[in-house]
């Protein structure tokens, strides 16, 4: 769950919405007579929805869906719907909204509109579905949209005497912003009573819960856990564990966890714990909690959320490895908890002479981060540049005795003064200098100007550059260390 959600969700623990928020009714067909389309022609491309996810199975698998009806004639009441137009509302336990709470269902394709229509939301039975759109009472607001008409009774419906204060938690996106509302309802208003109509709820002691669709994209390690919850009767919690599990075959291994408290409060409801030493994950890895008997402490979003895995039966302490066997399907409510992650490249296991470190995670299965290939290849560039200055150095050493030994034997050897002017056009030295002196000519001798070599260039058109000395080192190389910044990733 993305931190901005977390906030607001935490802030509202408590609260509960029910006496507002309720569902739309059993089979029925409502027309939103509130929004009417100004353009000659367009597209819905998405809706905005206030709704609620369940898992799927057994009976439940049913869905809302939209459709638009068009007007008969230009005066008539009645209205015929639009061959084409149906759309289900499809979603599932994969496919939750994490950071905003509300959401937007793409319509593919869209569906083509004129003005005059109406868009109508039907909802089946709500025993038997999947999602389940929301409506709910304003004050100062009275939504115009169709009392319920049953799903399939027509394929024409009457809107006489169809006014309704009812104001449903669906909102129609046009790609040429067609939409007009008689009450001035926008996304915006739509998104706010959808998060307002959210349940938060306390997770169950003794149990060992699993979220498979809340994993790790990638290896790293947790720096800091943040978590919605409420202490009953200011107690502090006891034996809280956020873990992270490692699916091999057919059982599930935790590989390690954090022990958190409630001691640093960072906002309503909101605590953070940061671990002693960050608790390491590879991509794959999954989401775990524990808690203990006296620990009624951390809350969770009712619905909405990702697949839920509980253990069968009570634990009186947390398991180290546990079964597909011993799990079952625990509905799929949203656990108020969000995690600030580095990620990292490279990983190796922990080397076996080096102790484990003094934390909570499992010594056999934890993961490593390193930068070893990046220091080797920092020391092998080290050596290869002391070796080559060396080389130079012992070469010039040598160069030079040999030049004094020929300079005595033949003092006005044209050869000397090219190669102690060589010398010094090395060490831009603008001046010749003869060490010796009792050989030096009387006039100084100018610092050549040796041209370099022309770049081949057989092209008339491309411009060449003249020859530039090489970016030498480290970041030339490709080897200079990169600083990796905390990152908050969304489990699903």
């Amino acid at each position: 769950m993305e931190l901005s959600l977390l906030n607001y969700t935490a802030e509202r623990i408590g609260i509960d919405p029910t006496e507002t928020y309720m569902y739309a009714g059993n089979n029925t067909l409502r027309v939103l007579q509130e929004y009417q389309f100004n353009c000659s022609s367009s597209n819905i491309t998405s809706l905005i929805l206030g709704i609620n996810i369940r898992r799927s199975g057994r009976d439940r698998k049913l869905f809302p869906g939209v459709r638009v009806f068009r007007p008969n004639g230009s005066a008539s009441k009645k209205y015929s719907l639009v061959t084409g137009s149906e759309r289900s509302v499809y979603y599932s336990t994969s496919n939750v909204s994490t950071d905003t709470g509300g959401y937007e269902y793409p319509l593919n394709p869209p569906i083509p509109v004129m003005s005059g229509d109406l868009l109508a939301v039907s909802q089946p039975e709500l025993a038997n579905s999947v999602v389940r759109i929301y409506f709910t009472s304003t004050e100062g607001i009275r939504f115009i949209s169709s009392q319920n008409i049953s799903i399939g009774s027509s394929s024409t419906v009457n809107f006489n005497d169809s006014v309704d204060d009812q104001l449903i938690l669906v909102y129609p996106v046009t790609d040429g912003y067609c939409v007009n509302s008689t009450n001035s309802i926008n996304t915006s208003f739509i998104k706010e009573k959808a998060l307002e109509a959210q349940i938060s709820q306390r997770i169950p002691v003794e149990r060992q819960f699993l979220f498979p669709e809340v994993n790790f994209k990638c290896n790293g390690s947790v720096l800091k856990w943040v978590f919605g919850g409420k202490r009953i009767n200011q107690e502090p919690p006891e034996h809280i564990e956020l873990q992270v599990w490692r699916k091999i075959g057919n059982n599930y291994t935790k590989i390690g966890f954090s022990l958190v408290n409630a001691n640093t409060m960072i906002g309503t409801n909101l605590y953070e714990f940061i671990p002693q030493t960050p608790l390491q994950f590879q991509e794959g890895d999954i989401f775990g909690i524990y808690q203990g008997n006296r620990s009624r402490f951390l809350y969770d979003q009712k619905y909405n959320g990702p697949e839920n895995l509980r253990s069968i039966g009570t634990l009186n302490s947390p398991p180290q490895t546990i079964s597909t066997g011993e799990l079952k399907d625990s509905g799929n409510d949203f656990p108020l908890v969000t995690v600030e992650i580095s990620n990292m490249p490279t990983t190796s296991a922990r080397p076996p002479s080096v102790p484990p470190s003094p934390s909570h995670s499992l010594p056999n299965n934890k993961v490593l981060i390193t930068i070893l290939p990046l220091t080797v290849l920092l020391i092998l560039a080290g050596v290869l540049t002391a070796a080559l200055l060396i080389t130079i150095t012992v070469y010039c050493i040598k160069k030079k005795k040999k030049g004094k030994t020929n300079s005595r034997s033949f003092p006005n050897n044209d050869s000397l003064s090219i190669f102690r002017t060589s010398i010094n056009f090395g060490t831009s030295n603008p001046l010749y200098d003869n060490p010796d002196g009792v050989y030096e000519p009387t006039m100084p001798v100018p610092y050549p100007q040796i041209p370099l070599p022309p770049i081949p260039n057989e092209d008339p058109d491309v411009v060449v550059e003249a020859y530039k000395q090489p970016n030498e080192g480290v970041y030339e190389a490709g080897l200079a260390t990169t600083a990796v910044y905390p990152t908050v990733s969304d489990h699903n």
